[in-house]
């Protein structure tokens, strides 16, 4: 129970990213005393770049790309499949999405954006603490129910809150200890990660343009399959920034692990495929990190609610690993909706269990955990067919390879060779079972 001298918020936040930092600014906003703890030096300390959805951002603040530090919209994007000397590009972009609201879609380096956030955040009234790390929640057991009542912090320092909202990222020792002490059940599958790694090249922005075919403002997203992830559960991306570029992959740790590889291992791949080296030719290594990423999908998502507490981002699992790789925007919504159902429970003067599920009723109605739903079967479809990450991006890009060498023979002969070629070595059954899966990927 706190004391007559301790210090005692409305809310306490654990967490200074997109999910932390938008619970913070919607309770501020609505009048609450807001505690917001980040262990890194600043906010965004411990990302450096990626892509931004920004739907939540612009509900919030709308315009809000016109302040913002956004590096570059993201005017094309590329899906391309890779084989160790050859590859297959589908490109496509609009007019539209170089024009506001820009499909929502930006590239930015996190360090920045997100001090940029919390500078919102606290002009919002929020009380911003960085440097801290949360070593544990303070709880209260009466009558054999447990409740969250505060976060301890290093160095044996006590705050106390209503509420708490768990946002402090994948596979986090807090959110860990406060479903044990509450007793939250976790997901119908156990929650399963990935590893990210990511470098920040150098480039000037005049050869960024000319390289990429971009005009001033515009980026491109390019999304890398096949080669260089053999035998491994995972991509690879390439982002286009002002003046640098945004060069990396993730790939499910089990199958980093099975395979022997270094996350190092697997980015010098990547660079090295003759496709990716043009692309980054003469840039020089600015930054490098890595990060862990939930990617268990929607049956991995367990309670995201308890007496005094919700857990949201990615510490709740709410990462969409289907072509859209959507992180940002559900951690932004995620965080919305926890600081939505904290006013609510603020203004009833009740932070009970039952109250706080509503929290869970919000995501289940809206597009986070809908979205998850319909991308259930990825984590199974990736598990159970890694021929669609290797063997077929191989045999379509040397059909085409093939289907369009220019030889004396006639035309219906290097087709015909080319079908055999395709065909050889590949399960066809397997192959028409691995397509019928692949739907749920889309």
């Amino acid at each position: 129970m706190a004391s007559d001298d301790s210090v005692k918020m409305d809310a306490i936040v654990v967490g200074g990213g997109p999910a932390g930092l938008t619970a913070a600014l919607t309770m501020a906003r609505a009048g609450l005393e807001v505690m917001l703890v980040e262990r890194g030096e600043y906010a965004g300390a411990k990302n450096v770049g990626g892509l931004l959805y920004g739907t939540v951002l612009e509900r919030l603040m709308p315009g809000f790309y016109e302040k913002a530090p956004i590096e570059r919209c993201v005017a094309r994007r590329s899906l391309v499949f890779l084989a160790p000397e050859e590859h297959m590009a589908l490109d496509f972009g609009a007019e539209a999405w170089a024009r506001p609201p820009f499909n929502h879609t930006f590239i930015v380096h996190r360090s920045a954006f997100d001090r940029w956030y919390a500078a919102q955040a606290e002009e919002a009234g929020v009380n911003l603490i960085e440097g801290m790390v949360v070593e544990d929640l303070v709880t209260e057991t009466s009558g054999g129910e447990t409740k969250v009542c505060g976060v301890r912090i290093a160095g044996d320092e006590v705050f106390y809150a209503d509420t708490v909202i768990l946002a402090d990222g994948a596979n986090c020792l807090v959110t860990e200890r406060a479903r044990a002490a509450l007793k939250l059940r976790g997901g119908r599958v156990e929650q399963d990660f990935a590893i990210g790694a990511k470098e920040i090249l150098s480039l000037p922005k005049e050869r960024i343009e000319d390289r990429f075919d971009l005009e001033d403002g515009q980026g491109a997203a390019i999304d890398f399959f096949g080669a260089p992830f053999d035998g491994l559960i995972g991509g690879g991306f390439l982002y286009t920034a002002r003046e640098s570029l945004h060069l990396g992959f993730a790939a499910r740790i089990g199958s980093l692990t099975k395979a022997g590889l270094s996350p190092n291992d697997v980015l010098e791949r990547l660079k090295a495929h003759p496709l990716v080296r043009r692309r980054i030719q003469g840039a020089e290594l600015l930054e490098y990190s890595a990060h862990m990423i939930p990617e268990g999908g929607y049956d991995a998502v367990g309670d995201v609610s308890g007496h005094g507490v919700m857990i949201a981002g990615d510490a709740a699992g709410l990462v969409n690993m289907s072509l859209y790789k959507e992180g940002t925007n559900h951690a932004m919504e995620s965080g919305r909706l926890a600081g939505e159902t904290a006013v609510e429970a603020h203004g009833r003067k009740d932070a009970s269990a039952a109250v706080l599920a509503g929290y869970a009723e919000k995501l289940r109605g809206g597009i986070v955990m809908k979205d998850l739903k319909k991308y259930r079967k990825v984590p199974v479809v990736l598990e159970r067919s890694p021929d669609l990450l290797g063997l077929y991006p191989r045999k379509v890009n040397r059909l085409l390879t093939d289907f369009f060498t220019v030889s004396e023979r006639t035309k219906s002969k290097t087709q015909r060779e080319a079908i055999r070629a395709f065909l050889r070595g590949l399960p066809k059954w397997r192959f028409l079972r691995d397509a019928v899966r692949a739907r749920h990927l889309a």
